[in-house]
């Protein structure tokens, strides 16, 4: 392993001269030329950041917008179709959960796909726009397959006709998700961290006002008569629609404003695996004495693939252990708080304001999932203003992955609370001579015996907190401990630890259902399976060095990452 030295250069003697190699001198051809590259297509916007290191680049308040346009068209959708499957297409209540949640695993698979794509040929920016398009007709048709019996009789609907326009949003939104924050990121030269981490919490400040927008004003809508229905769910999905296709035409409006980095040239994902396999070949057959030599086992492949990118292989494999795979039973848990918790809501009073009539004066669950989002508004910018520097400025150890902990385990916390307050919830709903089966249809409505829905307060705001702890700090945890060119993929995978959540919900439900448990015993047994995941987030963080202290596995590598944090830090 290549010793760590601060210095800008290592010199070799060759006979009576000295000779400095720099970074660019170990790089391959193609690594060069990409830096030189993205050195011509930036350099009057990086003399501009050099020049104003503390101001926030103008670029960001084209992305920004965007995300703020793309959740609330994310939101206006994904946290209605759980009552909308059972009511329009006539699901039973566990397939309902089970295509809602399909939905949420693929949107969040998708990003694999966008990143790769992204990091090896489009780039961020033409990939954001190409999924958004893909995005933007999905949403055009689900808006029109919602308008009822176009596609067939109200409450008789096909499940996978109506699952196609999800599909197509999953998609778009999946493509896009990884590419976002991360091209808001490159807008940011390596070493001004205090910028990103600000970025990272105001982007995650715009997904939440977002989501709490369209939260408040699309369930209004379904309530509007259309159609010859008491329900209006065509219009509801319009407004998103139209939300989004304005927020795309506001980030193709700041091209001019963007840092650019440019694609690998080609796919990443497989250039990485056959880099790895080859080394792991050359490993396996080399002599003790070649091992010793070499360090790493993945520098057998440098020749053929350079020090820097098998480094940056190294950091992208380091990443998914302590936080992809055992932040998959986090999200297993979080991902329920829209068809779970929403199940839960539909047996309590949703008459928060204390008002009396039967026919009105009440709030339904996907309104109420607003709390989560006021207290994300609140508890991010907190955090982050006060909390995060109050810890550094005494010197408390309060980084990425402790916070990711503590969020992790707030979450755990949050749905045992659910757990222990659904048998009584359940009860009170059934001694008002209500049936569990009709329970989509009162979503809330005024009920004199059922638990006021206040009660679901204290499991909202432990979910909030947790989320405000782990979530933004993971897209910028896996952001900026991948290498230049992973970036991309490794912020899909984040994403993808969401997806393999829900895939856990997928497999666990149908086997609590044929064992009939009730939701408190299911809820805490998810609560255990979630435990269990926190002890690995645990073990495995634990043995995990950051990429900035962490040793290079070879002289390029070494060299090119001192170069990356030479720059002047502000």
């Amino acid at each position: 392993m290549a010793e760590k030295r601060d210095i800008d250069a290592t010199q070799i003697t060759m006979g009576d001269e000295k000779q400095e190699i720099t970074a660019m001198d170990l790089l391959t051809d193609h690594e060069r030329e990409l830096l030189e590259l993205e050195a011509r297509l930036n350099a009057e916007l990086d003399a501009k950041l050099m020049a104003n290191p503390n101001k926030m680049p103008k670029a960001c308040y084209f992305i920004l917008p965007n995300e703020f346009g793309e959740r609330f068209c994310y939101y206006g959708v994904q946290p209605n179709l759980n009552k909308y499957f059972q009511l329009i297409t006539g699901m039973d209540k566990t397939d309902a959960k089970v295509y809602s949640t399909a939905f949420t695993m693929l949107a969040y698979f998708f990003p694999l796909i966008g990143a790769a794509l992204s990091d090896s040929f489009l780039g961020k920016w033409w990939t954001i726009i190409s999924f958004s398009v893909v995005y933007l007709i999905g949403m055009i048709l689900v808006t029109v397959f919602a308008i009822p019996n176009l596609i067939g009789p109200v409450g008789q609907v096909s499940n996978l006709l109506t699952f196609l326009p999800m599909l197509i949003i999953a998609i778009g939104t999946g493509g896009i998700k990884p590419c976002v924050s991360s091209h808001g990121g490159d807008q940011y030269l390596p070493a001004q961290e205090a910028g990103k981490d600000f970025f990272f919490n105001i982007f995650y400040v715009a997904i939440n006002v977002g989501a709490l927008l369209t939260q408040f004003i699309v369930p209004k809508l379904t309530e509007i008569h259309c159609y010859g229905q008491d329900t209006c769910y065509a219009g509801a999905f319009l407004l998103p629609t139209i939300v989004f296709a304005l927020a795309l035409v506001i980030f193709i409006a700041g091209h001019k404003f963007y840092r650019i980095v440019p694609p690998l040239g080609e796919f990443l994902p497989l250039k990485a695996v056959k880099a790895s396999i080859l080394a792991a070949r050359r490993h396996r057959a080399a002599s003790p004495q070649e091992r010793a030599a070499k360090g790493h086992w993945l520098n057998f492949a440098e020749a053929e693939y350079g020090g820097v990118f098998l480094e940056e292989v190294r950091d992208f494999g380091l990443v998914l252990v302590p936080v992809v795979i055992p932040f998959a039973f986090c999200w297993m848990l979080y991902n329920q708080n829209s068809n779970e918790w929403a199940n839960q809501y539909y047996l309590m009073n949703g008459a928060i304001f204390g008002g009396s009539d039967p026919t009105g004066s009440y709030v339904q669950g996907a309104m109420f999932g607003n709390v989560n989002t006021i207290l994300i508004i609140l508890w991010v910018p907190f955090l982050a203003t006060f909390v995060y520097p109050f810890c550094t400025k005494r010197g408390w150890n309060f980084g990425p992955q402790r916070r990711m902990g503590l969020g992790f385990l707030i979450v755990v916390i949050s749905f045992a609370v659910s757990a222990a307050l659904a048998p009584s919830v359940e009860k009170a709903y059934l001694s008002a001579g209500r049936v569990l089966a009709e329970a989509p249809k009162y979503d809330g409505k005024y009920c004199e015996k059922c638990y006021s829905a206040w009660w679901q307060l204290p499991q909202w705001t432990l979910l909030s907190l947790g989320e405000a702890l782990f979530s933004p700090t993971g897209v910028q945890f896996t952001y900026i401990e991948a290498g230049r060119q992973f970036r991309a993929v490794s912020t899909s995978f984040w994403l993808l630890a969401t997806s393999f959540g829900s895939i856990l919900i997928m497999i666990f439900e149908p086997v609590f259902a044929s064992y009939s448990l009730t939701s408190g015993e299911k809820g805490w047994a998810y609560s255990g399976i979630g435990l269990f995941g926190f002890f690995l987030y645990l073990l495995t963080s634990y043995y995990y060095t950051p990429r900035k202290v962490r040793p290079s596995i070879n002289e390029a590598a070494r060299l090119a990452k001192q170069a990356e944090y030479a720059i002047a830090t502000y």
